[in-house]
């Protein structure tokens, strides 16, 4: 019997990325990653912010393909798209977790998308 498909979570995992995102500091961002980030990841993860920022990079725009769900965990294939034009994607792994969405990026994607920017 073939697997059901992942309900629709789209939205919710958007809604997770953008609101990683968004303006402010990480350290207040830290329900949107599991686990949250550390002293240092949280300084890192601001630099880089500031720099992409400056660079246009933002807002984004995201699209989610190919969402799989197993259990509390979810991937998908994401594509952002900057302000400036600039386009990337990347599998990204979420886990059920207390965010507003309800879902959190994986440490380790989040980690591979902060490496990425800029």
């Amino acid at each position: 019997m073939p697997q059901a498909p992942a309900p629709d979570l789209q939205a919710p995992l958007v809604q997770t990325l953008n609101g990683l995102v968004g303006p402010g500091s990480f350290s207040s961002k830290e329900s949107y990653i599991e686990g949250g980030l550390g002293r240092v990841e949280t300084r890192l993860a601001d630099t880089k912010y500031r720099d992409a920022a400056a660079k246009g990079y933002f807002p984004l725009n995201f699209v989610i393909a190919n969402v799989d769900q197993n259990g509390p965990v979810a991937t998908a294939f994401v594509t952002a798209t900057a302000a400036n034009g600039a386009t990337a994607s990347q599998p990204v792994t979420f886990v059920n977790g207390p965010s507003p969405t309800g879902w959190q990026l994986s440490k380790q994607s989040a980690l591979a998308l902060l490496s990425s920017v800029g």
